[in-house]
């Protein structure tokens, strides 16, 4: 329990991210210095948020909050620490030398995001992932090892790697990501704060609570929010208990400004099979809104409209994805389009060359930089592109002026899919999403998405996907399953669609 702390509990839309913008505006109307207004939290996106809201707010800049950050950047510059202080592939690699274990690839951890567990591949990590957790979750190493019960790992080769990174970093003078919140909490310094806001709190690990208490100890007053009903990332080491806990002095905020009666009567009944939750009386929107059972995609009305897909893994984001495609409808993944827009763009560019039409120097560089320079199938000469850059930035060249002077060896008779060498399968998506009558160039009207990634995200239109596996089915912590599709489900402004699926391992909402 952190004393002089005040637990608000924020249900989903109920403007928790507002609410805390009030209270530091209130703190700032009475002389509060920016500087005397702390924020930490578990993810980047949130301190984003905050840092926006507040400098739009109050015509200030994100310099002049030097103490809105995630735990782990609190970690980082409380360290004084560098970008080569911290432990890369190269270092990973020579551990596993040592050990006959192989990292491939890098740690994807930002170091302005939130605390995650080791992304790294090859087979060293997994037995790093079980070190950092219980690291996190500040057990020992035989404990961590035996509640995984993955016996495909050896507890002899996990202690030896966890005792090699101890020993790696202490000749190297390197840190790992958690090492940012360990060495904080026992030699780092916190600034001394009149206002200290600790968002999306219930997705903190011990740990990370340890280094809130540091910092709170230190604060006049301390704000905790969050929603317990929404503690999605339990496997990183999260103990929502320390959340429920953390606090006598509890609020709750009663007013969705997101969610329409249907889509939250839903949600109740979700909600009320999670263990040991706070209860949270909140009122939706005066809307109605829509609630459907579908069993297929295709009676989903996807041809209009904003819609984010949602499912349980990333595998069955994946196999949506590829239904979407099919059906000839574009969408996003992780703010990727699932076309090209460089190549729509080039397409597009050939078209109006084709029809002598002129085109600004950009899209011809565009153009250039996107098709074969050699071989037979060359389009352009080598070094072409260095004959463009000579000119001045405002012209404009049709097809015949290109082939003259520029290097360019098609001309109109080549059709833009052979120009660019467009793949079979993605010409006929182009084609399927032309004839939707789709603009090619306009970012996508729907999504896919697991449900963890689309926390704190909110659509017109949301469609969950009730199929699970037996990991989550049969785990020996359902309110992980009930969090999981309370978030998804909590998403939806108007509509909710919730596609059945007939997997043997699904969740029934």
């Amino acid at each position: 329990m952190i004393q002089n702390a005040k637990l608000l509990l924020g249900p989903p839309g109920c403007g928790k991210t507002y609410r805390l913008i009030q209270e530091i505006k209130t703190a700032l109307e009475k002389g509060t210095h920016p500087s005397r207004i702390g924020v930490i939290s578990f993810t980047r996106k949130a301190i984003e948020e905050m840092i926006a809201r507040s400098c739009a707010e109050f015509n200030l800049e994100a310099k002049n909050f030097p103490y809105m950050k995630t735990s782990h950047a609190f970690g980082f510059h409380g360290l004084g620490l560098k970008t080569t202080d911290i432990m890369n592939a190269e270092d990973y690699n020579n551990i596993g030398r040592e050990l006959g274990l192989t990292f491939e690839g890098r740690e994807y951890t930002s170091l302005d995001g939130g605390i995650t567990l080791p992304t790294i591949g090859g087979a060293g990590s997994r037995y790093l992932q079980l070190d950092s957790r219980a690291r996190l979750r500040m057990v020992d190493l035989e404990q961590e090892y035996n509640e995984e019960a993955d016996w495909n790992l050896f507890f002899a080769k996990l202690k030896q790697l966890s005792d090699q990174l101890v020993e790696y970093k202490r000749s190297t003078d390197k840190y790992d990501f958690v090492d940012m919140i360990e060495k904080f909490i026992e030699y780092g310094e916190s600034p001394y704060l009149d206002y200290l806001f600790i968002d999306e709190a219930q997705d903190f690990t011990p740990l990370q609570w340890e280094m809130a208490k540091k910092i709170a100890a230190n604060s006049d007053k301390v704000w905790i929010a969050g929603d317990d009903d929404q503690a999605i990332h339990r496997w990183t080491g999260v103990d929502v208990n320390l959340f429920n806990k953390s606090s006598d002095n509890i609020e709750v905020l009663s007013q969705s400004y997101r969610i329409p009666k249907a889509v939250h009567e839903v949600a109740e009944r979700i909600s009320m099979r999670i263990s040991g939750r706070h209860e949270k009386i909140f009122d939706s929107r005066e809307e109605q809104g829509k609630v459907e059972y579908v069993n297929y995609l295709s009676e989903i009305p996807l041809h209009e409209g904003s819609f984010t897909l949602m499912a349980r893994t990333n595998g069955y984001v994946t196999e949506m994805a590829n239904w979407l495609r099919s059906a000839g409808l574009k969408y996003s993944r992780n703010g990727k389009s699932s076309l090209s827009e460089e190549l729509v763009g080039n397409l597009i560019t050939w078209d109006k060359l084709c029809q002598d039409k002129p085109v600004g120097l950009q899209e011809i560089k565009n153009l250039y930089s996107g098709v074969k320079k050699q071989g037979v199938d060359a389009v352009v000469t080598r070094g072409s592109i260095k004959l463009l850059d000579a000119l001045s930035s405002d012209v404009q060249l049709d097809m015949g002026t290109l082939i003259k002077d520029y290097g360019l060896l098609r001309d109109a008779s080549y059709g833009a899919y052979e120009v660019l060498n467009v793949p079979a399968s993605e010409q006929e998506y182009i084609d399927a999403i032309f004839r939707r009558g789709e603009d090619l160039l306009s970012a996508p009207r729907i999504k896919v998405s697991t449900f963890h990634a689309m926390k704190g995200g909110e659509d017109d239109n949301c469609v969950v996907w009730t199929a699970s596996t037996k990991a989550c089915d049969r785990t020996k912590f359902p309110d992980d399953e009930h969090r999981a599709f309370y978030v998804g489900v909590t998403r939806a402004r108007h509509n909710l669609y919730i596609l059945l699926s007939n997997n043997k391992y699904r969740y029934t909402i």
